[in-house]
């Protein structure tokens, strides 16, 4: 009889994992150090564009579809902050269809846990880390405009909707590259991610009341910025912030198990 092992040794294992990725990410980037500067400059500017943007319309306009300058600038933030999360852990969904084609992922599949974990966070960026301490440092100074940041139940609600925001990107990555698995060499997972990012930079109330749902409940990329923005300033009520959360992880975890599913059905190029 086998016994299976229990959630906390399975934790500390992935933790350790994780350690080890974040040390082979930082004396990689410790050897180009060129590169880790350009690369921080670089997401800055697309920081800067964004914020520009925004601040030049709101010069011609009191608000975007009801949302005021200081709400859209606390969805700004959790866009940085989730996007700064997926790359410093899940640069690695970007060569997806690539190793698929090329039989790259059958190594991962015999190596102990998961194999989702073991290949989407296995390409830590420590400039990443940098850019993740602007992000949130850009969403607390918005959120202290927008005068709540000193909010007693910020000390919940703003860890909380950083973690929905990072947790909705993981899902909406790993759902888009589900469409590889089932169509080799398909390029599904980038056109997927450039048919959606448009999404992601506004509020959703731009859009017709069926898209507003489908971006907030089957494809989450308003989880990553709407929905926690909506949360923290106050204008979702709290049960429906429950409920959405609980949606959330019931959605990753339906996305996991057909991707897991899917995997079992790929043969890798050499087969």
């Amino acid at each position: 009889m086998s016994v299976r092992p229990g959630v906390l040794p399975t934790a500390l294992r992935y933790l350790r994992i994780a350690g080890h990725h974040a040390r082979v990410g930082a004396v990689r980037k410790s050897q180009f150090r060129v590169e880790f500067a350009a690369q921080v400059v670089m997401d800055c500017l697309w920081y800067a564009i964004h914020v520009g943007v925004f601040e030049i319309l709101f010069l011609h306009a009191d608000d975007i579809a009801g949302w005021a300058r200081g709400d859209i600038r606390v969805l700004l933030g959790f866009l940085f902050v989730s996007d700064a999360f997926m790359m410093m852990w899940m640069g690695q969904h970007w060569r997806f269809g690539r190793d698929l084609k090329d039989g790259k992922l059958d190594p991962f599949r015999v190596r102990p846990g998961s194999t989702l974990y073991l290949y989407m966070f296995q390409q830590f960026s420590l400039e990443a880390v940098l850019n993740f301490a602007i992000g949130t440092g850009y969403l607390c100074w918005a959120l202290h405009r927008a005068g709540r940041l000193f909010e007693p139940e910020m000390l919940i609600v703003l860890p909380v909707t950083m973690l929905l925001a990072c947790w909705a990107r993981v899902i909406t990555l790993v759902g888009f590259s589900i469409g590889e698995l089932l169509i080799l060499n398909s390029d599904l997972s980038k056109t997927f991610d450039r048919m959606f990012a448009a999404a992601t930079d506004r509020p959703l109330d731009v859009f017709t009341k069926r898209v507003q749902l489908m971006l907030l409940y089957l494809v989450p990329v308003g989880a990553m910025t709407h929905a926690p923005a909506s949360v923290a300033l106050g204008r979702t009520p709290p049960l429906m912030a429950v409920v959405h959360g609980a949606w959330m992880l019931a959605l990753g975890m339906l996305v996991f198990a057909a991707w897991t599913r899917g995997l079992r059905r790929y043969e890798s190029a050499m087969g």
